[in-house]
Order: C-alpha cells, then sequence, then structure tokens
C-alpha cells in the first residue's frame, strides 16, 4: 500500500483518480482491496483445516467461532495497519522520506509479536491481559490467548475487539484526514508536526 501511494504520487497517476472520485473514496477502495484479499485468503485457508479435519478424524480442529473472532480481528488489523501506510504513504515524497516515517507503526507492530512471547509463558498473566486490551496488538494477542487452554471469560475478548474496532475508526478517520492533502502533495515529504495539523483542519 505505502509503496503502491508513494509511485503514484511520483507518476502523477493520483492526481487523475482524484479528479474522478474523493481521496477518502480512493483511500477506502485501497482499504478494501486488501481487506478482500486478506479475507478471502483466510477462507482458503480455513477451507484447507476443514478438508484436514474430515479426513484425519480430528473434527476438534474446526472451529467455527475462533475462525469468526479471527476473520472480524483480521478485518480491523488490515483495516488499522493499512490506513497507517496509506497516510504515510500520501504525506512522503519518496520511500527514503517513507523508511524514516516508518518506525513508529514499526514498533507498533513489534509490540504483538514481542508480546506473544510472553502469552505463550503466561497466557493469564497482567502483560497479557493489558495486550489484549490495547488496539495494535489486541488482533494477535487475543486470538492467540482464545486459542490456548484456558480460553479467557468472554467479556475480554468482547472488550478487546470493542476498543480494537474505536482504534480502527478512528485511525481511518485520521488517515483520510491525512490523506486527502498528502494524496495531491508534491515535492518535500511532510512531517509528524503537519501531518497532524492536518489532522485537526476542517
Amino acid at each position: 500500500l505505502l509503496n503502491a501511494v508513494i509511485e503514484e504520487k511520483m507518476s502523477r497517476i493520483s492526481e487523475v483518480l482524484v479528479a474522478s472520485v474523493s481521496p477518502f473514496e480512493l483511500l477506502m477502495g485501497k482499504l478494501f482491496g486488501v481487506t478482500a484479499v486478506a479475507v478471502l485468503l483466510a477462507l482458503v485457508y480455513f477451507v484447507g483445516i476443514g478438508y484436514f479435519a474430515v479426513y484425519s478424524g480430528r473434527p476438534d480442529l474446526l472451529q467455527p467461532a475462533l475462525m469468526g473472532w479471527f476473520v472480524i480481528f483480521l478485518v480491523c488489523c488490515v483495516l488499522m495497519f493499512g490506513s497507517m501506510f496509506l497516510a504515510i504513504g500520501s504525506a512522503c515524497s519518496d520511500l527514503k522520506d517513507a523508511q524514516s516515517m516508518m518506525q513508529p507503526v514499526m514498533m507498533l507492530l513489534m509490540v504483538g509479536y514481542i508480546g506473544s512471547f510472553a502469552v505463550l509463558r503466561a497466557p493469564e498473566s497482567n502483560v497479557a491481559l493489558g495486550l489484549s486490551f490495547f488496539p495494535t496488538s489486541a488482533p494477535f494477542i487475543m486470538m492467540l490467548r482464545m486459542a490456548m487452554q484456558p480460553t479467557p471469560p468472554i467479556w475480554q475478548p468482547a472488550l478487546s475487539l470493542a476498543l480494537t474496532l474505536l482504534a480502527t475508526v478512528g485511525f481511518v478517520w485520521a488517515a483520510g484526514r491525512i490523506f486527502r492533502v498528502g494524496v495531491l502533495m508534491q515535492g518535500k515529504g511532510a512531517t509528524l508536526r503537519e501531518m497532524l495539523k492536518w489532522i485537526r483542519q476542517e
């Protein structure tokens, strides 16, 4: 997503696209496209699990509820991080600028990855509980905890999903604000302060 937006800006394709649709519609189109691909891949994976479960005599591998939670968290995760990548891509003039901007996003991704090791050791610890409610790590940590024994009480994944949904809406909204200005900007890339200003301005 990030590379595609920067390439479209450099070749001025984005200007042609924005002439036909609004910047927010363009942003959502890209996000929905990537989300659809992610969900399709998940469904293919589920079909593979089902095939293996039937022919190996392991019906316990089929857990529709867990699969449903996975799809919902997957959609939130793709929309959340996808909006970050699109916002950064629209605000940068080239890949070099984007690399420095990407560091905070990569750190957020690493929180979930590193935290998963702590969850594997102690799925009911305070660290695991805290990371389950932190929106950028919740899709990874909560799904991992739900796949382990003992499973968390239903209020925990419900609260985790609610917080993740709120964060996703917030990130997509903020990305839309940045994207509408940045996608048409040429020359010097924007700073973080300028991006925050774009979010606040009407």
